[in-house]
C-alpha cells in the first residue's frame, strides 16, 4: 500500500531503526532497539503517520512490538521481561515489574485477548520484507508458549525476589533504548561519543585566577588532592573546609579521568546559577566544549532558531553536553525514578564523571539505597563519583576513597563557635546583633522565614539590611546576593558601611559570601558548620559563630531526629567550651555517625526487591516532596501575566507547530515564569488575592504591586508585619 514505511512523520522508518543501533550494543539492546516500534509497519499507523488523524485508526503500536520482540528474542527469560517492559514503556513512564503478569496484562491469563494481537500477522508480514527483519519469526502459537514461559518464570522468582543489580540492569536497558529512540527523531543521525572535555582551559582559568590573587592554601590544597588520583578507582569523598576552592579542585581532578562528559550536581538552583556562570565563563571561548545547567526552572532561550529548539532542549534535559550542570533533585531522580524523561539522564550516567556537591544535602532516609546504586552504577558504566562537601555525612561503604586530609581542619582558625545565652529572651539577641553590627558585617540565620521576616524589619531601619528566604523568589535571590557581595567588597575598602543579612538556611552550602560575624539559631551541626563556612571565608580577622537556642518556636519540628541527635552532641560541648574551628571535624564525624547509626537504613531495600519502579519513584516524591505547599507566581511586572497569557493562546492556536513542539514550547513557558515562583503553604494561600492564569489550570498568581510582596524580604509570612514603607520596582 506505501512504497515506502514511515516512523515518524517524513522520517524512514528503516533510517530511524539503523540509526538506534550502535556497534558497542550487547544483545538486550540491540533486541530492544530492532523491534521497538515494529507495529508502526501496520497500515493503520502508517495511515495516521501520514495524515495525523487518529479517529477510527488503532495507532498504537508498543504492546504488539513487544510481543514481536518476545516471539524473536533468544535472551534468558529476565533479560527477555526487561526487555518487553521496556518497549512496552518507551512512550511513557514504567510500571510494576510485577504488573506484568496481573489479570488482563501483559503476560496476565487474557493477554491473548488483547486488541493489538489481531495484527500481528499483518505486522510480520510486512517486516519479512525489509532485510533488517528478514529472519523473524511469525508464529503466533510459539509466541503463545514464550508468554506463558516468562510468565511463570516472574511468577516463581516473586517469593525470590531480586536485587538492587536488577534494579539497575533494568534500567540500563529501558534508558539505551529511549535515548537513542530520541536522539534519532530529533537529530536524524546515529549518536557519536564526545570527546573527552580538554583541561587546557581549567588549568588557564586556573592560573589567571592565582596571578590576580594567590591563595598559598588553596594551591597547596588543589596539589594534594590532585596527587591521589587514580584512574583504575571510581569512587571517592572530598572533605575539605569552606573556602578552600574544591570547585575547582574537583574540576581539575575529573577532568584527569578524560571520561566523555562530566555533570556537576548541587542541592541549590541558586548556587547551581552560580557555579554554571563560572563554568560558562572558562570554557566561554571553546568552539567544541558545550556548558548546560538543568533544572526544574531552565529555560531554552528565546531566541533559539525554530530548527534548533528540540534539539538544544533535548541536550539540556538529558544530561548531553560535555559539562552538564544540575539539581541533586534531577539526580535522585536520574538514578530511582520510573518517568521516560528521568531515565533518558540515566543513560547518560555512562561514561561521564558525577561531582555531587554538598552531598550531605541528601535526605539521609534514601542516602543508604544512593550509595548502594552509585557503587553498581560505577561498576557498571565506568562511572566516576565525586562525593564533596565541608561537612561529610558518614558514608558506609568501603568502596569511597578520601583524596583529601584531616589536617586541612586541623589547620584553621578562621573562626571560634561560641554559645549565646540569651536567657529565652530576644531582645537580649537584637541587643547583642546591634552591639555588632556597628562595625562588622554581621549574618543571622533562623530557623523560619517569619522570624527572618520580622528580624529584617527590626533592623532596617538603623543598618544596611539585606534578607533571604524561601518566600523570595529566584530573581531577587540572584539579585540580593549580588547587592549582598558587592556591599561586603566595598566596606572591606572602607568605601562603605557594614551590612547585616537576615536569612534562613538559604545562605548555606555554596554562597560565596564573607562575613565577620555570625548568629545561628540552634540547628543540626551540619547546618550550623555549613553557616560558620560564611565567617571569615578568605582567611582574614578571626570571626565568631554565636549559636543561640530556639527562638522561632518550630526547631524541634522543622529538623526533627537530626536536630535531636544534634543537639546532645553540640550542647553538651559548646554550653561548656568554645569550639575552634579546628576541632569541628570530630564534631562533624560523632554527629554523622549518630545518624547513621540511628537514622540511615535501606528505606527502599522491599521495593528494589519487588522491582516495584513505580512505588519506588513514589516513595521518593514523599521523602522529597512539601505536599503542604503550591507553587504561586509573583507577577514581577505590569502586564508580565497578560503577555504570558497572549503568548499561550497563540502557541495553542498556530497549527503549524507540531502537538509535541507545541507541548515542549508550553513546557519552556511555565518554566520561564516559574523563575518568579514561590512554594506556598496553603495556610498563607488563604491571605493571597490570587488569580488563575488563563490556559494554564490550577496555576495562580500574585498580581504585580500587591502590597504583600515586598522586593526586600519576599512575600509576607505575617499579614501583619509591620512595613512602615512598601518598595516595588
Amino acid at each position: 500500500m506505501f512504497s515506502e514505511f514511515l516512523s515518524h512523520p517524513d522520517k524512514s522508518f528503516v533510517s530511524h531503526i539503523t540509526n538506534m543501533l550502535y556497534a558497542n550494543d550487547d544483545d538486550a539492546q540491540r533486541y530492544v532497539k530492532l523491534f521497538h516500534d515494529i507495529a508502526k509497519l501496520k497500515s493503520d499507523f502508517q495511515k495516521y503517520i501520514r495524515c495525523g488523524d487518529a479517529k477510527g485508526l488503532e495507532k498504537d503500536h508498543s504492546l504488539l512490538s513487544a510481543y514481536i520482540f518476545l516471539l524473536n528474542s533468544s535472551l534468558d527469560e529476565l533479560t527477555s521481561a526487561f526487555c518487553f517492559l521496556s518497549i512496552v514503556s518507551h512512550h511513557g513512564d514504567v510500571d510494576n515489574f510485577y504488573e506484568l503478569i496481573s489479570p488482563n496484562k501483559n503476560f496476565g491469563s487474557s493477554f491473548q485477548n488483547s486488541k493489538e494481537l489481531k495484527f500481528l500477522d499483518e505486522v510480520v508480514s510486512k517486516a519479512t520484507g525489509l532485510d533488517i527483519y528478514k529472519n523473524i519469526k511469525t508464529n503466533e502459537q510459539e509466541l503463545i508458549t514464550r508468554a506463558k514461559n516468562i510468565y511463570y518464570f516472574i511468577l516463581k522468582n516473586k517469593l525470590k525476589g531480586f536485587g538492587y543489580n536488577d534494579f539497575i540492569e533494568f534500567k540500563r536497558i529501558y534508558s539505551s533504548l529511549i535515548y537513542a529512540d530520541k536522539f534519532e527523531a530529533i537529530f536524524s543521525q546515529k549518536y557519536e561519543s564526545l570527546s573527552p572535555v580538554s583541561i587546557n582551559e581549567l588549568d588557564s582559568y586556573i592560573k589567571h585566577l592565582e596571578n590576580k590573587n594567590f591563595s598559598y592554601k588553596r594551591s597547596e590544597f588543589r596539589k594534594f588532592v590532585l596527587n591521589n588520583f587514580d584512574k583504575n578507582h571510581s569512587l571517592f569523598t572530598l572533605t575539605a573546609p569552606t573556602g578552600y576552592g574544591k570547585t575547582l579542585t574537583a574540576l581539575n581532578f575529573a577532568l584527569k579521568f578524560q571520561k566523555e562528559r562530566l555533570i556537576y550536581v548541587l542541592p541549590f538552583t541558586s548556587i547551581i546559577d552560580q557555579t554554571y556562570e563560572i563554568l560558562n565563563e572558562i570554557y566561554y571561548n571553546s568552539n567544541e566544549i558545550l556548558v548546560s545547567k538543568a533544572h526544574h526552572k531552565t529555560t531554552v532561550d528565546e531566541n533559539t532558531p525554530e530548527d534548533r529548539y528540540s534539539k538544544v532542549k533535548f541536550f539540556m534535559d538529558s544530561f548531553s553536553a560535555n559539562i552538564n550542570v544540575t539539581t541533586l533533585y534531577q539526580l535522585i531522580f536520574a538514578i530511582f525514578g520510573n518517568k521516560n524523561k528521568d531515565n533518558v539522564k540515566f543513560n547518560q550516567l555512562k561514561n561521564s564523571v558525577v561531582i555531587v556537591d554538598e552531598i550531605q544535602a541528601l535526605p539521609y532516609k534514601i542516602r543508604t539505597d544512593f550509595i548502594r546504586l552509585c557503587e553498581i552504577i560505577s561498576e557498571k558504566f565506568a562511572t566516576v563519583f565525586i562525593f564533596m562537601s565541608a561537612t561529610m555525612p558518614l558514608i558506609k561503604s568501603k568502596k569511597f576513597r578520601e583524596i583529601s586530609d584531616p589536617i586541612y581542619f586541623k589547620n584553621q582558625n578562621r573562626y571560634v563557635l561560641k554559645w549565646l545565652d540569651i536567657g529565652g529572651i530576644e531582645a537580649n539577641l537584637i541587643c547583642k546583633i546591634k552591639e555588632s553590627a556597628r562595625d562588622k558585617n554581621i549574618l543571622v540565620v533562623v530557623n523560619t522565614i517569619k522570624k527572618a521576616q520580622e528580624l529584617f524589619l527590626q533592623f532596617c531601619d538603623e543598618f544596611e539590611c539585606f534578607s533571604l528566604n524561601g518566600y523570595m523568589h529566584d530573581y531577587h535571590k540572584q539579585k540580593t546576593i549580588k547587592h549582598i557581595k558587592d556591599a561586603i567588597d566595598k566596606n572591606k575598602k572602607g568605601l562603605a558601611s557594614p551590612i547585616l543579612l537576615i536569612s534562613t538556611q538559604s545562605i548555606e552550602a555554596g554562597v560565596d559570601l564573607d562575613f565577620d560575624i555570625g548568629f545561628r539559631e540552634i540547628a543540626p551541626i551540619s547546618s550550623i558548620i555549613q553557616t560558620a563556612g560564611r565567617i571569615n571565608r578568605n582567611f582574614n580577622t578571626k570571626g565568631t559563630l554565636y549559636v543561640f537556642d530556639d527562638i522561632c518556636g518550630y526547631s524541634d519540628t522543622i529538623y526533627n531526629d537530626l536536630k535531636r541527635i544534634g543537639d546532645n552532641i553540640l550542647k553538651d560541648t559548646l554550653m561548656k567550651n568554645d569550639i575552634n574551628e579546628d576541632e569541628i571535624v570530630v564534631l562533624v564525624d560523632k554527629f554523622f555517625k549518630k545518624v547513621g547509626e540511628n537514622l540511615e537504613i535501606p528505606c527502599l531495600e522491599q521495593e528494589i526487591k519487588e522491582l516495584a519502579f513505580f512505588d519506588i519513584n513514589t516513595s521518593v516524591e514523599n521523602i522529597l516532596k512539601d505536599d503542604y505547599k503550591t507553587l504561586v507566581i509573583m507577577e514581577p511586572e505590569n502586564g508580565f501575566i497578560k503577555n504570558i497569557e497572549t503568548e499561550i493562546f497563540a502557541l495553542k492556536n498556530n497549527h503549524n507547530i507540531d502537538i509535541f513542539k507545541k507541548r515542549d514550547m508550553l513546557k519552556n513557558i511555565i518554566k520561564k515564569i516559574s523563575r518568579f515562583g514561590i512554594n506556598i503553604t496553603s495556610k498563607d494561600m488563604k491571605n493571597l488575592r490570587l488569580f488563575e492564569i488563563k490556559c494554564l489550570k490550577n496555576i495562580f498568581y500574585l498580581p504585580f504591586g500587591d502590597t504583600m510582596y515586598n522586593n526586600s524580604f519576599g512575600l509576607k509570612k505575617d499579614i501583619n508585619l509591620n512595613v512602615t514603607k512598601e518598595m516595588f520596582e
